[in-house]
This record gives C-alpha cells, sequence and structure tokens, in this order.
C-alpha cells in the first residue's frame, strides 16, 4: 500500500479454515484496511500463524458453519465501521479494485456488486457472479439467513450498483476440491430447500445438463480449454447432487409424516 493513502473505512470480512496455501495472498492487500476480520472456522493447518503475521487482523472463532447467512452476519456485527466488504480466503483484490473502492462516493442505501473471475491451477476462467453483493451498509441491511446461497437483502428502496474492477477467484486446485464442494454445497442446499423447492424424478437429470450448457456455452468456458471443461461438467455434477439429495430428503420427510 502506497504510504500517502489513508486506512480505508471499511471493515473486511474474511472467511477461513485451512487456507495456509491462500491466505497470505488474500490478505496483503487487504493492509489497505485498518480493520480486518477473519472468522476462523477451525484450521489444522497454519492459517492462524500466517494470520497472526498481520497487525491489521482481529481473528474471531466458529467451529464449522452450518448456515452461512447467520455466519456472515456474526462477523459483521464485531465490524469496526457500518460499512462491510466481504470477501473469502480464496479470493484476491486487486489494486484496481482498491482504487475503485477508495473513489467510490458510498451511498447507505446503495449495495455494490462484483465480478469474481475464476482461476484453476494457474488457468483463467470467465468473469462470473456479477451480482454478487460484497459491500453494503450494516445499519440499512444484512444478509439473508440461508445455508447456502447466502445474498444480502436488498430492500424496498435499495438500488444494487456493480464495482468495475474484477476480483481473482482461486478457490480449486484439485478434482478432488470441486467435487469435494460440490458434495458439501449440495447437502446444505437439499437441508434448506428440500420443504420448499418442486422436483419431480427429471429435476436432477434437467439442471445438471443445464447448469453445464449455461457455464460452458453461455458463459464461454468453451473458449477456455480443458479447465472450462472441467469447471463445466464438476458445475453439472454439483447441480445434479443438489436435486438428487433434494428428492431423497423429500421421500425421508413425506415418510416421517405418514
Amino acid at each position: 500500500m502506497n504510504d500517502q493513502y489513508q486506512p480505508i473505512p471499511i471493515s473486511v470480512c474474511v472467511l477461513a479454515k485451512n487456507c495456509e496455501t491462500k491466505i497470505e495472498r488474500c490478505l496483503k492487500p487487504l493492509t489497505a484496511f485498518d480493520d480486518v476480520l477473519v472468522l476462523d472456522t477451525g484450521s489444522t493447518d497454519r492459517t492462524l500463524d500466517i494470520i497472526a503475521s498481520f497487525s491489521n487482523v482481529r481473528v474471531f472463532y466458529q467451529n464449522g458453519i452450518s448456515n452461512f447467512g447467520e455466519t456472515r452476519n456474526f462477523i459483521t456485527e464485531k465490524a469496526k465501521y457500518d460499512w462491510v466488504l466481504h470477501i473469502d480466503s480464496d479470493e484476491f483484490i486487486t489494486l484496481e479494485f482498491l482504487e475503485e473502492i477508495r473513489n467510490l462516493v458510498l451511498d447507505a442505501n446503495t449495495v455494490y456488486s462484483i465480478h469474481r473471475r475464476m482461476f484453476y491451477r494457474g488457468y483463467s476462467l470467465p468473469p462470473f457472479d456479477a451480482k454478487s453483493c460484497r459491500l453494503y451498509h450494516r445499519r440499512t441491511t444484512s444478509w439473508t439467513t440461508r445455508a447456502v446461497h447466502e445474498i444480502i437483502d436488498v430492500r424496498e428502496g435499495m438500488t444494487s450498483r456493480p464495482i468495475k474492477a474484477i476480483i481473482e477467484h482461486h478457490s480449486y486446485d484439485s478434482v478432488k476440491q470441486l467435487i469435494d464442494k460440490a458434495q458439501y454445497y449440495s447437502t446444505l442446499f437439499a437441508e434448506q430447500f428440500h420443504e420448499e423447492t418442486k422436483t419431480c424424478l427429471w429435476s436432477p437429470f434437467l439442471h445438471g445438463v443445464g447448469s453445464f450448457l449455461k457455464f460452458y456455452i453461455l458463459r464461454g468456458a468453451i473458449f477456455y480449454g480443458y479447465p472450462g471443461y472441467l469447471f463445466s461438467f464438476c458445475f453439472s455434477v454439483g447441480s445434479f447432487l443438489k436435486y438428487a439429495k433434494l428428492l431423497e430428503y423429500k421421500k425421508i420427510s413425506d415418510s416421517n409424516r405418514k
């Protein structure tokens, strides 16, 4: 960070667990902020030792995550400032992003969304999640209490505005990580939504195929070689698992009512 700059008066909240290979790269650009909160959810590697080397970081602890929305609201309550930015430990902000944030004229009735560019083993993939709102005023809104796919509640009278600069997202380093996360998030999805989501025998197949075509064709992953194909296929597997587990949970729920 350039010494001529004052710290940005925004609190940054980071979720972390066993991310020793990424947490330093995540936190280094965040030295532009004087209030960074890391919620560690059960690290057993060197993550906490690395975090301890950053003087602007405060660490909080939680044993795992059963509800991402509630977890994000929990760490937001600990923030020094009312303006809060949420990123994850595998997301790296750029100098362009910092400059844009620094020059924003913030409006409490606006939530600010980001673009993320996903990377897999050094290979880039198409930008996605253009409407992923991450910067907001905590006195005017909060995260929905969803177990997974949590979002900031854009309430009546509020607007959403995109931040142009892209955040780098280095979430996966292996096929195993892709499949493990698909298993984890699909279970949370099925547990939360099996009572309210309509589904049928064909839902897993249709959602799986639809997810593949959406990412591979519509979002342009077809132009990114093997990583584009791999991610598209793994996302389709994740969608298939969500609705397959949803069917299973519904059957169990219906059986318990009888």
